[in-house]
Order: structure tokens, then C-alpha cells, then sequence
């Protein structure tokens, strides 16, 4: 208890301090970008306290976005039990690093944990680069309105359902989210060695959760400075502040010691809605004498 009181402390400072540096930035900054882009920045992306519309949206895209890639998962379980070993032996190649076997007809509910995990590992991954894509550039400079367009683009992006993309295509409502969902099939179908045309409800599923992904980035960067995203290795100490161990309610007899996976990503959140989301993991567990696995 008393070293999540200190944690909390330094989170409490943490916050403190990086206030207490965008008032300075913000009284500042008309010597820099003009009063009137000051006013702007104060008034509509909440320079002195982070937006809470944008945070509100931020927090329940983060959600769905968790809930629509484990709908994947599940559907793509599903087409396993069709395709036969190869799929399968290539997933169970992919997770050796971790020191995980996984049978797909004794544990399936383990299965999606883990394909989970690799499946947001290559959703996720460059989260932080601009326009979610590794040494690409800003095509807009001003800061704020960079702000205001990811968000205008997350307001035309929320509604988007799979009829108006099976009539009109992807790039017709955004150029940037098709290149996206473009990259990501390619990543998912080279990862998993799938060599078969995916079925419309599969395909459906891939499209609910790429939209959900990049709707969390658009609101990561609908704010400056954006929502940073955390992640974990492997054999890292587990730490209850900033993970949520996802086998916990199989364990209670046990303690989780180290992280065996990530499953999901966290997230730093800040402003007058303060808040955290913890990354999901799955442990290894221990009690006074050993260490034993899930």
C-alpha cells in the first residue's frame, strides 16, 4: 500500500509540473505564434487543460477499440478450425519468444489472449509516428490546426459503417484511414501466413477494428501535447498502477510476478479529467516458495 501511495505521489507531481509548464508555454507563446493563435490554443484545444470532450471520446474509443479487436480475434479463431495446421503452427511460431504452447482445442479462450496480444502489436505498432506510419511527416505544421483536423476527422470517421464502405471504398471518406487498413491487412495476412481470400464477416470484423484503432489515434493527436501510449516486455515486474493482469480470476490463490505478454497497450492521460489506462497482461504467477505458470 505504501509503495502505491508513493507512485501516486510522483504520478500527482508528474501532473503538476506538466501543467505547470503548458501555462508557461501558453503565456508565452503569443511572442512565438501571435495572440490571437494563443487564444485559440487556450480556448479550443485546452492548452491550460487538456479538452475534455476530446479525453471523454479518447476514453471510450479505447474501449471499443480493445472490444473490436477481441470480436477479431474471435472470428479469426474461428476460421481456424478451418484452414487446416499451417495458420495455426505459424501462430504457435510467433509466440516461442514468450515460452507459450497454445492448443486450439483444449485452452481456445488462451488462443484469443494471445492472438489478441500479436494482433496489437501490429495494430498498434508506430502509434506515435505521425499519420500512424513510421518516417512520415506532418502534412500540417500548425499545431493547432493539426489538432482541429484530427478531430474533424474523427467526427466524419465515428459513423462510418461497413455498408458506406462496401458502396463507396474506404479512401472516398478518408485517404489516410485507407492506407492504414491497406497496411494493416497486409501486416496481419504476412504475419499469419494466410494464403485464402478472408470472408465478408471477417473481413467486416478487420474493418470494425482497424476504424476503432485509428479513431484512438486520431484522438491521441487531437491534442497537443498528444496522449502518450505505453507498452511492456516480457519479464517485466508486474506492476498493479499500470498493468491489469487478464488471468487474474484464474489465479486468486496466486500472486502475478512478471509480465508473459502484453495483450494491450496503456495510456497516458492528462488534463482536468485525469486518468490512466492500464495495458492488459498475461503473467507468470508465484506464491512464498515458486513460480508457476498460467
Amino acid at each position: 500500500m505504501a509503495e502505491l501511495e508513493k507512485k501516486l505521489n510522483k504520478l500527482e507531481v508528474y501532473c503538476h509540473n506538466l501543467k505547470s509548464g503548458l501555462e508557461e508555454c501558453s503565456t508565452n507563446s503569443h511572442y512565438q505564434i501571435g495572440k490571437s493563435h494563443s487564444n485559440r490554443l487556450v480556448n479550443h484545444l485546452g492548452y491550460l487543460s487538456v479538452n475534455d470532450k476530446v479525453i471523454e471520446h479518447f476514453l471510450v474509443s479505447v474501449s471499443e477499440a480493445r472490444s473490436s479487436v477481441r470480436l477479431l480475434c474471435r472470428a479469426l479463431t474461428m476460421q481456424l478450425r478451418q484452414m487446416g495446421n499451417k495458420v495455426y503452427e505459424r501462430i504457435s511460431i510467433l509466440l516461442q519468444p514468450y515460452d507459450i504452447k497454445v492448443s486450439l482445442s483444449k485452452n481456445p479462450r488462451s488462443l484469443i489472449f494471445y492472438l489478441e496480444a500479436l494482433l496489437n502489436q501490429a495494430f498498434y505498432e508506430d502509434f506515435e509516428s505521425a499519420g500512424f506510419q513510421k518516417n512520415s511527416s506532418n502534412q500540417i505544421l500548425n499545431l493547432i490546426d493539426r489538432c482541429e483536423a484530427n478531430f474533424e476527422s474523427f467526427t466524419l470517421l465515428q459513423e462510418l459503417t461497413w455498408e458506406e464502405v462496401l458502396n463507396k471504398g474506404t479512401r472516398h471518406f478518408s485517404e489516410d484511414f485507407s492506407r492504414f487498413c491497406d497496411r494493416k491487412m497486409s501486416e496481419i495476412v504476412a504475419m499469419l501466413g494466410w494464403n485464402r481470400a478472408w470472408p465478408e464477416p471477417l473481413l467486416q470484423a478487420f474493418f470494425v477494428a482497424s476504424k476503432s484503432v485509428w479513431l484512438v489515434h486520431l484522438l491521441a493527436t487531437s491534442v497537443h501535447p498528444s496522449l502518450p501510449i505505453f507498452r511492456v516486455d516480457k519479464g517485466a515486474g508486474f506492476d498493479g498502477v499500470y498493468m491489469e493482469d487478464m488471468g487474474g480470476d484464474k489465479m486468486r490463490t496466486l500472486m502475478p510476478s512478471v509480465v508473459r505478454i502484453m495483450v494491450a497497450p496503456g495510456f497516458y492521460v492528462y488534463g482536468s479529467i485525469s486518468s490512466m489506462v492500464k495495458c492488459k497482461v498475461l503473467c507468470r504467477y508465484c506464491n512464498s516458495n515458486n513460480i508457476n505458470n498460467q
